[in-house]
């Protein structure tokens, strides 16, 4: 196996280093803005327990968004020649996304507050315990956005992919574990950062759909890593542009309202079809 690595990073095709650095780069913004998330909802579990218990429940709901994000990894590499998984994958990341979006911000915040007004009086196991259910989700669904973003790439070989991802994914922690205070205070300051991260990562399920179904009509194309890295950084861009102005605000907002009623529809038909029971609970 080392031998045929080896080999492979022998014949290297023209623009593997640019494409794999924007590749890396973009999986460090996506993950760095999904990880923001778990890096709140850690410190927001732990905020209840005593001061000397609450940095051994941080250390170790870092421990298991490391540990989680190696067992999805090791399961990426099965996934990405798969292609029904691959089109079950695109299709969640694009539920997900919908499924966030739809949300409004304040509602949303009462909701969080809720979830952590629960954890109130919990011990320090049962919180652990908590935080490491959530470290599960998070690394399942930040590890499907990864393999998206690198599938089809032809400058990058398909022997490299897994590694590309791995790298990826772990400097994204690194990175978050370093700046965490950082990160925090930055979505903080812009909270439709928030909702950039699952805009990112709908956009990277639309992408990959997209090229898979083409393909399906014999048509070969694949959204570059160059391009869709400007993709990336544009709709962030955007997204900050649209909080700070109030101008742009008001001239997209009838847009935006009714780009979240179709990701509050696509939920619903989804939810009504894969989980009837709490379709009806919320037509009550």
């Amino acid at each position: 196996m080392i031998a045929d690595i080896l080999t492979t990073f022998e014949n290297l095709p023209d623009g593997f280093y640019t494409a794999a650095g924007l590749l890396i780069l973009g999986l460090i913004l996506i993950e760095g803005l999904l990880s923001v998330d778990n890096a709140l909802g850690i410190a927001a579990m732990a905020a209840h327990l005593p001061k000397h218990q609450q940095k051994p429940a941080l250390r170790w709901g870092i421990i298991g968004a490391y540990l989680f994000r190696g067992i999805a990894l090791a399961t990426a590499a099965w996934l990405m020649h798969n292609m029904w998984v691959k089109w079950f994958g695109a299709a969640y990341l694009i539920y997900l996304a919908c499924e966030h979006l739809m949300l409004h911000p304040k509602e949303e915040s009462h909701d969080e507050s809720g979830q952590v007004a629960k954890l109130a009086g919990k011990s320090f196991i049962a919180t652990i315990c908590s935080i490491e259910l959530m470290d599960l989700s998070l690394s399942i669904d930040n590890v499907v956005a990864a393999v998206a973003m690198v599938n089809g790439e032809k400058r990058i070989p398909a022997e490299l992919h897994i590694w590309v991802v791995c790298l990826g994914v772990f400097i994204g922690i690194i990175a978050l574990r370093v700046v965490a205070g950082w990160c925090i205070g930055i979505l903080e300051k812009h909270p439709i950062l928030k909702y950039t991260a699952f805009l990112l990562v709908g956009f990277v399920g639309m992408a990959l759909i997209t090229e898979m179904s083409l393909a399906q009509f014999g048509i070969e194309w694949h959204l570059g890593i160059p391009l869709k890295f400007a993709c990336i950084m544009a709709i962030v861009v955007s997204s900050l542009w649209y909080e700070q102005s109030p101008a742009l605000y008001r001239a997209l907002h009838p847009v935006v309202h009714v780009f979240r009623a179709v990701c509050s529809g696509v939920t619903i038909a989804v939810e009504s079809v894969i989980m009837p029971w709490r379709f009806f609970k919320k037509t009550k």
